[in-house]
């Protein structure tokens, strides 16, 4: 598979995020409209997007589709935050120096808006709906995972977690997939079909934005301290080490179905910026996922698209787009 399609693929996602970041620097976005507005695409508009996907998607009619993708979305995160905590303490980070902030900031790559512009980008529509379907079943599972053993890493406490999981993403994808199995979404009315979509499709270019802001706003008041020892094992772990973990599983699920391109695309992910609000909420080191987040994300423009076009030629998957 050649390298520059796939690359001409990535460049548009990450210059959204770009101009996000560019607007916030410009105090076009500030911390307020910056939390309005990751409100607005939490509780409406990626809620619309699930639902404008999940509901009738043909590769969830399937129960044993759903609970492998929600059981790899669980296993591959759970995993990846014990190696890269274990890698933290090789490093010399400490509960004091962060180490727990950094295993959950290197271990949970962006999983859903970069993954969802990708697919959307790299594939065809017969393919990239269902392959969506997907992603938001794996994306529960990391959900899971996250909000609990994620947050009782960051905040050392072990009660509670679990009430983080009531979201909007989360109730339109369990909504979504109680539809699909009772038959419920053949009776939704085209109007109100027709306005989801309208909301959804608004979802992921303002989430690309918002990524770009969020890491904007963090430069700005955290500055951008460089720690080569954090950088450099970091950027080891997101894209040469853990990549293995989605390798194993995809050899594990083989080529039916859509799961085995869905792990491919979130192995040459960089790591989430969201692991950088957790740091701030539940009293981590905000530094270190900010650290992680920059590096992984700038190098991702050239690394992502490499790895991509290396794990698609090795399981032989085409680019389906013109």
């Amino acid at each position: 598979m050649d390298f520059l399609p796939i690359l001409a693929q990535t460049i548009p996602v990450f210059l959204v995020m770009g101009v996000g970041f560019a607007c916030q620097r410009m105090g076009l976005i500030n911390d307020d409209l910056e939390k309005g507005i990751m409100r607005l695409v939490l509780n409406v508009l990626l809620p619309c997007f699930i639902l404008w996907k999940v509901p009738g998607n043909p590769a969830l009619q399937s129960s044993g589709v759903v609970v492998s993708a929600l059981g790899w979305g669980m296993g591959i995160t759970a995993i990846s935050f014990a190696i890269c905590f274990g890698a933290g303490k090789l490093i010399g980070l400490s509960k004091e120096t962060g180490v727990a902030t950094f295993a959950v900031a290197v271990g949970l790559q962006n999983y859903g808006f970069i993954p969802i512009s990708l697919i959307e980008g790299i594939f065809m529509k017969d393919t990239a709906l269902p392959m969506l379907g997907v992603l938001f079943v794996h994306n529960l599972g990391v959900e899971i995972v996250l909000w609990t053993l994620g947050v009782m890493l960051i905040s050392g406490q072990h009660q509670g977690a679990w009430k983080n999981l009531i979201s909007g993403p989360v109730i339109a994808i369990l909504l979504g997939l109680t539809l699909n199995f009772s038959g419920g979404h053949e009776h939704i009315p085209w109007v109100v079909k027709e306005g989801i979509a309208k909301l959804g499709v608004c979802s992921i270019p303002i989430s690309l934005m918002l990524v770009g802001a969020s890491l904007g706003g963090v430069v700005a008041r955290e500055g951008l301290e460089l720690d080569w020892k954090i950088m450099s094992s970091s950027c080891l772990l997101r894209f040469g080490l853990l990549p293995l973990l989605f390798v194993a599983a995809a050899l594990w699920v083989g080529p039916e179905g859509y799961l085995q391109r869905l792990l491919l695309i979130q192995a040459a992910m960089p790591s989430a910026v969201f692991p950088i609000v957790l740091a701030k909420f539940f009293g981590g080191k905000p530094r270190v996922a900010v650290i992680v987040a920059l590096t992984t994300s700038v190098i991702s423009l050239l690394v992502t698209p490499f790895l991509l076009t290396v794990l698609f030629g090795f399981f032989g998957i085409e680019i389906e787009q013109n």
